[in-house]
């Protein structure tokens, strides 16, 4: 299962996490996107072992995410999801967030 970003109706922006308005453009319309799969451009790993690392999307997006299962690297291509127990392999694992201010149309 893919993870959910908020994409700005007007300059197609997308977002992470949820904004009241686009930084980008300043308008006020979302809608969301799934996204698919990230390239790992950086990772930390806490003092519990929990492994974050900054995943940048096709469009320019880069976000902060729970790397889950095996082992990943800077430069992999890992699936992004929004199950903290997603299969096996390598995952990007990112909340999903409320619907703050998006239309449902």
């Amino acid at each position: 299962m893919s993870a959910v970003v908020q994409e700005c109706r007007n300059c197609r922006s997308l977002l992470f996490p949820a904004r009241l308005f686009c930084p980008v453009c300043g308008e006020d319309s979302f809608s969301t996107v799934a996204a698919e799969t990230g390239t790992i451009e950086q990772t930390t790993t806490l003092s519990d072992g929990i492994v974050l690392a900054t995943v940048a999307l096709d469009g320019g997006l880069r976000l902060i995410a729970r790397l889950t299962g095996s082992e990943a690297e800077p430069g992999q291509s890992v699936p992004l999801t929004n199950d903290p127990v997603a299969g096996s392999g390598a995952n990007a694992y990112i909340p999903i967030h409320t619907t703050l201010n998006e239309d449902q149309s």
